[in-house]
């Protein structure tokens, strides 16, 4: 009981608070990823856009395929120009900061409906939630942002203030140059015809609409004059056409076709692993109601915190489910609160839409939960009460409810079990094992986060040698999953995409026969052998260990014979081949 009324007083504090709250919760986001990303180095997708940031003012037809997520790369690109001779950290801090922003634009929109004590949890379980820890910026946090801030002019539109909807507009447009699939975020502006259903004033809803679309056309025409400025438009619409070209084979693994049906599975799972935490929530609220034994609800808490937990520590659905389910619950609930209707929606949309055209969903997990995590805390934090009546001969209703104090048993069940999860979870995006002994950096001047010992060695390793051989170009060929090679050594990637492999076969050969047939360079080609989250022993042209590879693997090999290829450096971290002269 008193552990109950000091968790209330502390809650009530920082109701009284708001503004302190709202700038304190905001810091802390900006300090804590400024603290935690100093630690682990990714050789994978943070070298993806790092090289893109590189290169985009220097080299932009070398990383075209990255111009599907142009703004992303603008901002990366000028940050790498103010910051860039501090390494790869340099992106670790404009992420914190990004993050700082994504706090503020929440609480904005949030404050008018909930109180202060539930954005802070809210916030804070979104900042601690561990996910797959992109603690780097690139598409997806500026996705997040830009999204929330699109969701803050359609609050403030439908209060009235008509510059919002122009401003909605713009975000929408810049959102799309920010990943090129957010054009799937447009579906927001039907959000005017919802009001106006519940208003009856269509013709507002039409000039709002208008409104939108004209603020997205200002948007549009100044990133395009800024492509036009900087001579972005050719490798901007050479990406924009890959989309279409791609498909041709199943190896594609970036192709639309390909993408979605990630998608399909990702769902099943998801539904799966939200159907059998449902199961354990009702068997703890039915068990504590009907068994009249003293102390029954401590011990089927405790084992409900296993049975989720245990769901929980084997993948990320659950928790995406759970937000999801919160704000379909939510929504239903204020079907006829139009702004709340919004809100409800526009996290639907955040959780469902925005996943839609990348490689994973726990990519994006963290970009995703900012409006519906609040959601799914107030359902925890406050007695459910929903009345679902119609009016047939009987006068039917439906009343569901859960009273206070159980309401209060599962919000601590629920806090509790997440704790854990954050603290058994927390780790570094692909560099595998404890934080406790990430503590060795790299003496490779770009690499500027600490990691282990063994981590730090290999860096040095394949720099050095990679560096030694560099190709007459300056370009690199990277076989397979090693695309921060190129940023750690400033080498252009020779196939447009400094993970070159994501191409199908037919596109794979295709994109070497144009770039062997132009004037360019032949590249280094670099083959590591080890794989890039636990460093293990994998030899990525061989057959039996990678056979979606080796349709790839066969057109190189011809590649490298076709141009007289010789091996000019080979240990157990790294073979390089070179054309010599």
């Amino acid at each position: 009981m008193k552990l109950l009324q000091g968790i209330s007083g502390i809650l009530a504090t920082l109701d009284r608070h708001p503004r302190r709250c709202m700038w304190g919760m905001t810091l802390f986001a900006v300090i804590y990823y400024v603290l935690i990303s100093l630690q682990g180095f990714d050789f994978a997708d943070e070298g993806f856009s790092l090289t893109f940031y590189q290169n985009i003012f220097t080299h932009p037809s070398d990383v075209e395929y990255l111009f599907l997520y142009y703004l992303s790369g603008l901002i990366g690109g000028i940050w790498e120009v103010l910051f860039g001779n501090w390494g790869n950290y340099a992106y670790r801090i404009l992420f914190a900061l990004t993050s700082g922003g994504i706090v503020l634009t929440t609480f904005a929109i949030l404050k008018p409906y909930f109180k202060t004590s539930t954005i802070v949890l809210s916030t804070l379980a979104c900042v601690l939630y561990p996910g797959l820890c992109l603690h780097y910026f690139n598409h997806d946090c500026l996705t997040a942002l830009l999204f929330l801030l699109t969701v803050y002019a359609l609050t403030q539109g439908m209060n009235g203030k008509r510059w919002a909807w122009w401003s909605m507009g713009l975000f929408l447009a810049l959102n799309t140059f920010t990943r090129t699939p957010n054009i799937t975020l447009w579906i927001l502006i039907f959000i005017p015809i919802i009001e106006s259903i519940h208003t009856g004033n269509y013709s507002k809803a039409g000039h709002n609409i208008l409104r939108i679309i004209g603020g997205a056309f200002i948007g549009k025409v100044v990133v395009l004059t800024i492509m036009y400025l900087l001579g972005h438009i050719t490798p901007f619409v050479s990406a924009i056409l890959s989309l279409f070209v791609m498909g041709g084979d199943s190896s594609d693994t970036h192709s639309i076709t390909h993408l979605l049906g990630n998608y399909v599975g990702t769902y099943k799972n998801i539904i799966s692993v939200s159907i059998k935490v449902f199961i354990v929530c009702l068997l703890y609220i039915i068990s504590i109601r009907h068994i009249k034994i003293k102390g029954i609800g401590l011990i089927v808490g405790i084992i409900s915190i296993a049975f989720i937990y245990s769901l929980l520590s084997r993948n990320f659905y659950a928790m995406w489910g759970g937000v999801t389910a919160a704000s379909i619950i939510y929504t239903l609930m204020h079907h006829r609160d139009t702004q709340r209707l919004t809100l409800g929606l526009s996290a639907l949309t955040m959780l469902i839409v925005i996943p839609l055209g990348g490689d994973s969903y726990a990519n994006i997990c963290y970009s995703c939960m900012w409006l519906g995590m609040p959601l799914l805390i107030n359902m925890f934090r406050y007695p459910i009460q929903w009345n679902i009546s119609y009016n047939d001969e009987y006068q039917r209703s439906i009343n569901i409810h859960t009273d206070k104090p159980t309401s209060r048993q599962l919000s601590i069940i629920a806090g509790t079990a997440f704790l854990l999860f954050v603290a058994l979870h927390s780790n570094c995006y692909f560099d595998d094992g404890s934080r406790l002994g990430k503590l060795h950096r790299a003496q490779a001047y770009q690499a500027t986060t600490f990691t282990t010992q063994e981590r730090a060695n290999i860096i040095d390793d394949i720099v050095t040698h990679t560096t030694q051989h560099r190709a007459q170009g300056n370009y690199l060929l990277v076989f397979d999953n090693l695309p921060m090679l190129h940023y750690l050594t400033n080498m252009q990637p020779y196939l447009g995409s400094p993970w070159s492999t994501f191409w199908g076969n037919k596109m794979f050969e295709k994109k070497l026969f144009e770039a062997e047939n132009s004037s360019r360079e032949l590249p280094l080609i670099a083959i590591p052998h080890f794989y890039y989250k636990d460093l293990s022993s994998t030899q990525y042209l061989d057959a039996q260990e990678h056979p979606e590879l080796q349709g790839k693997a066969k057109i190189l090999l011809e590649f490298m014979q076709r141009n007289s290829y010789q091996e000019v450096f080979h240990n157990s971290h790294l073979t390089l081949y070179k054309v010599i002269e």
